[in-house]
């Protein structure tokens, strides 16, 4: 009885090894397969829209960013079908303003999930995004901000030019993934210049992908919430300080993160 009793864990695991091996397979083939196709429908129109604007920088990068927003969109709700249900809620649909928007960070799949929001957007990274193959070039030609190389007065103009362009920034300021429900602390230069731009500020929280995918890389099934807060107006940004903003904006996200883990 004994022997038979060690073996169930043994055999539990296996079964759960084996299904997060078959989840995570399933959705890399989708995303190799949907990726290749999506590459070969959009590469004629992209083509064309480039020779039209005589390879205008700026105005390619708009419209990559138009691209980049239609692969998020069905990479997070078709490559990951029928393991992961993906739900969009937006607490202010009136605010449509171009803002910065500030979004908690557990997995490396964030910068996917935030297509849900359906805005033209850059995003501050860290050097390495821009270092990876295929997804590297096209965060860099879509005028992505690699925040480790430029200053800070380079990063407060970068995002001064790109909201003067009804263009959003979309920034993850605890910097690495957390990997859990826990949140990392947030670094302050965004909040800085929100206050120096008195730029309006908009909370984004997602919840539910801390495994999708692991920090190994492997995928769980389960259920990620997307839900977009009412935006902190540039009038009550100038009330505080940068430090008191930061920390006002991560509570925020602390104590909504907190109801959404709550649901599942």
């Amino acid at each position: 009885m004994s022997f038979l009793s060690a073996l169930k864990p043994s055999a539990a695991s296996l079964k759960l090894n084996c299904q997060t091996m078959l989840v995570s397979f399933t959705i890399y083939l989708n995303l190799l397969i949907l990726s290749a196709l999506y590459c070969l429908f959009s590469a004629p129109p992209f083509v064309a829209i480039a020779m039209i604007f005589r390879f205008d920088r700026h105005k390619i990068a708009h419209w990559l960013r138009f691209f980049i927003l239609w692969y998020g969109r069905i990479i997070i709700h078709f490559a990951v079908f029928p393991f992961v249900r993906v739900t969009y809620e937006d607490t202010a649909p009136e605010e449509k303003d171009a803002g910065i928007i500030i979004v908690n960070h557990r997995s490396a799949s964030d910068p996917f999930f935030v297509a849900a929001l359906g805005r033209n957007a850059v995003q501050t990274v860290n050097a390495w995004p821009m270092h990876l193959p295929f997804f590297g070039f096209f965060a860099r030609a879509a005028e992505y901000i690699d925040i480790t190389q430029i200053t800070y007065d380079e990063f407060r103009d970068r995002i001064r030019s790109v909201l003067r362009k009804g263009v959003s920034v979309i920034s993850f300021p605890e910097g690495t993934r957390s990997g859990n429900r826990a949140m990392n602390q947030f670094h302050g230069g965004i909040f800085r210049v929100a206050h120096e731009l008195g730029a309006g500020i908009t909370p984004v929280c997602i919840t539910g992908n801390e495994n999708i995918p692991s920090r190994k890389f492997k995928f769980s099934g389960g259920h990620v919430r997307v839900r977009k807060l009412a935006s902190v107006k540039p009038e009550m940004i100038a009330g505080l300080t940068p430090f008191a903003l930061k920390t006002y904006i991560r509570e925020i996200i602390v104590n909504e993160t907190s109801k959404m883990d709550a649901m599942l």
